[in-house]
């Protein structure tokens, strides 16, 4: 067995797992540093003791969400067509806040000042109505040298109507961009998104172009500190691609970062014989909700990167919101208290961390009331200052009328609540109840929470694997390379043609196969392909699996429809005509299976410490070391269980039993 070594650059942490040749897990966790994430990378190598990178390492970074996000990155140009360069900013007629007066629309990641029209059309049947002729072409580059003149870094991204039909014009407007502008990175819609709605397909493109130039650097940057000439990034879709291939098509890396989290927590709840789960990755900065059905996870067809720039990228299906250990709790102008958005991050990071943060935290909230060990932090290589983040929640209680220790308490419910409420929206939107469902927690975070959310959804089991904090990293140790190949194909079933449907879902399928192949030695790929459909006249589709990988029948798609329908909306429509929208293909190779088992460490003193648990006050409470648990040992609650990278909270009448996979299987006690 090869090396392999998996790594998240995450907000505040950078994790890695390394996977030795003698099959050893080993690990390693470092502040993160987002001026240049490549310091983080070496200072991670350094702690496992490495000079280079082992030949395969898969890295998951929010390098380009953040950039987007932040919206720091380049000047974009963006080319439409005549008469529709308002696309970007027209949007949708929808907003964040429904009721919020106040509300403003965001803006897009192009000025108005920066789009250019060009002519020729294309039809919805993918033919031409007009030509783009060479007058036309010369004029665009006029126009595009004028607007990238500056001196200023500049990227283009070329949106065209039905280019997704035939991308006959967006190539020749390509051509005259890079004529113009032969410095300019440029993204077009029909490499980066080829699916209708145009919208969102120029969305799409206009952030694959924005973030172009920062992920750019941010592979040459690490791949220097990795020094392996090969090396991997983690897509959306939770599979891995070359960083070559990756900066070239960076929009696929949107969702890279919290794939990883999801995939790892799959991959355990499994290990412990739970086959669907909600995921509740929580770090330093925000807290990341995954579904995982009948062993595989959610995935969708489509995401916000933030409210007003979607992305139509396959991606795991992920919702996040800002509720990490770094969110900051403070007083709106009502007097309410309140816990986040806004987070410490790593620098400076909490009151607690003695780095100059001034503001208290969920982080600074556990301390406070003892969940949290001072001394044990990051498994002692980190001392957390108690009395600064005390003296913090003491001046906030006094705003609220509360002590320190109640101010701490209101802090953590409010946090709670919220991630809560989350996993109701996302369980409301798929049709789920979820008391049916175990909640792995994952994220250094995850586990100092997920009791207290999981008694909010009535939810009984909650699975901590090993090294939850690891999880997002444990993710890219293990995934697979995967291409998804996505295009779309409308018809209706009254009059299409089933054998070319089938036919255009195998070709899709072989280029697909095709990609994969130019990444990695394919051996028994596995193939997967799925068709988006709804019943006409509604607004959006549901994608369902297609039966035999293309070589079922429409007449076997149409029942999984339906079924699919009944489940989610809870009834379907027999002999209503049904539209085929999108079609897409999957192909991965799959991984090496893992065996992995962390050998108990060596028995410690009894310990315990004082720790407010509820509002009654602080009680003594048992404190374990998770090295010291063998496999199928029972540990009765309330008790904290802690280790390098988090910590376990566990209420009175609750058990914890140590599967033998390694993974925690915490049972809430009866209410």
């Amino acid at each position: 067995m090869g090396a392999r070594l998996g790594i998240d650059t995450g907000g505040t942490f950078c994790d890695f797992v390394l996977l030795d040749e003698e099959g050893q897990i080993r690990r390693a966790k470092v502040p993160s540093t987002p001026s240049d994430p490549s310091r983080a990378i070496r200072a991670g190598l350094d702690q496992l003791g490495l000079s280079r990178a082992p030949a395969q390492a898969t890295v998951g970074t929010t390098i380009a969400t953040n950039a987007v996000i932040e919206r720091r990155g380049p000047r974009v140009l963006y080319v439409g067509n005549e008469g529709f360069t308002d696309v970007p900013f027209i949007g949708r007629l929808d907003k964040e806040r429904l009721y919020d007066l106040h509300w403003r629309k965001p803006r897009p990641l192009v000025n108005r000042r920066d789009c250019v029209g060009v002519a020729g059309r294309i039809d919805h049947h993918g033919d031409e109505l007009e030509e783009v002729g060479s007058a036309d072409l010369a004029r665009l580059e006029r126009s595009l040298r004028e607007l990238g003149g500056a001196g200023e870094e500049v990227v283009v991204a070329v949106c065209l109507l039905f280019s997704y039909l035939s991308p006959d014009h967006e190539r020749l407007t390509a051509a005259a961009v890079e004529a113009a502008l032969p410095d300019a990175a440029i993204s077009v819609s029909h490499e980066v998104s080829p699916v209708w709605r145009e919208y969102e397909r120029a969305s799409t493109t206009i952030a694959d172009a924005f973030v172009k130039p920062v992920v750019g650097d941010y592979v040459e940057r690490v791949g220097r500190e990795l020094g392996v000439e090969h090396w991997n990034l983690l897509a959306s879709n939770g599979g891995f691609l070359r960083a070559a291939a990756a900066a070239a098509g960076p929009a696929q890396l949107l969702l890279s970062g919290l794939a990883g989290g999801v995939s790892g927590a799959r991959y355990f709840a499994a290990a412990a014989g739970f086959d669907s789960a909600f995921t509740l990755d929580m770090g330093g900065t925000s807290c990341d909700i995954g579904l995982i059905e009948d062993g595989v996870e959610r995935y969708a067809p489509e995401f916000d990167v933030a409210f007003g720039i979607p992305a139509t990228i396959p991606c795991v299906s992920v919702q996040t919101i800002g509720a990490g250990g770094g969110s900051i709790a403070w007083i709106d102008r009502g007097g309410l208290l309140r816990v986040g958005p806004r987070s410490a991050g790593a620098e400076p990071g909490p009151i607690a961390y003695g780095r100059g943060g001034s503001e208290p935290t969920i982080t600074d909230a556990q301390l406070v009331l003892g969940r949290l060990s001072p001394e044990y932090f990051l498994g002692g290589r980190m001392e957390l200052d108690r009395e600064a983040a005390l003296a913090a929640y003491a001046a906030l209680g006094e705003a609220l009328e509360l002590d320190a220790h109640q101010a701490a308490l209101a802090a953590l419910m409010i946090a709670d609540e919220e991630m809560a409420n989350a996993i109701r929206l996302v369980a409301v939107e798929y049709g789920l109840d979820a008391r049916e469902f175990a909640l792995v927690a994952a994220g250094g975070a995850g586990p100092l929470h997920a009791r207290s959310v999981a008694a909010r959804l009535g939810i009984e089991t909650i699975l901590i694997p090993p090294a939850p904090g690891l999880c997002s990293a444990f993710g890219a140790l293990i995934a697979p390379p995967r291409v998804d190949r996505i295009q779309t194909y409308f018809a209706n079933s009254e009059s299409l043609d089933p054998v070319e449907l089938m036919g255009a879902i195998g070709r899709l399928a072989e280029d697909a196969l095709a990609e994969l192949g130019r990444s990695v030695e394919l051996a028994e790929p596995v193939l997967e392909c799925f068709a988006s459909l709804r019943y006409a006249g509604q607004n959006f589709e549901l994608e369902v699996e297609v039966p035999g990988a293309g070589d079922g029948s429409w007449e076997q798609l149409l029942e999984s429809f339906a079924a699919e329908h009944e489940r989610q909306y809870g009834f379907d429509l027999p002999g209503e005509p049904v539209e085929v929208v999108n079609l897409r293909a999957t192909a991965r190779q799959e991984q090496e299976p893992l065996a992995l088992t962390d050998a108990p460490g060596e028995a410690a003193p009894a310990r315990s410490r004082s720790v407010w648990l509820g509002g009654d006050g602080p009680s003594e409470v048992a404190v374990r070391r998770r090295s010291e648990l063998a496999a199928g040992e029972r540990v009765e609650g309330p008790v904290i269980i802690e280790e390098d990278d988090s910590t376990t909270v566990a209420f009175a009448g609750d058990s914890i039993v140590v599967d033998p996979s390694g993974v925690l299987v915490l049972r809430m006690a009866e209410r």
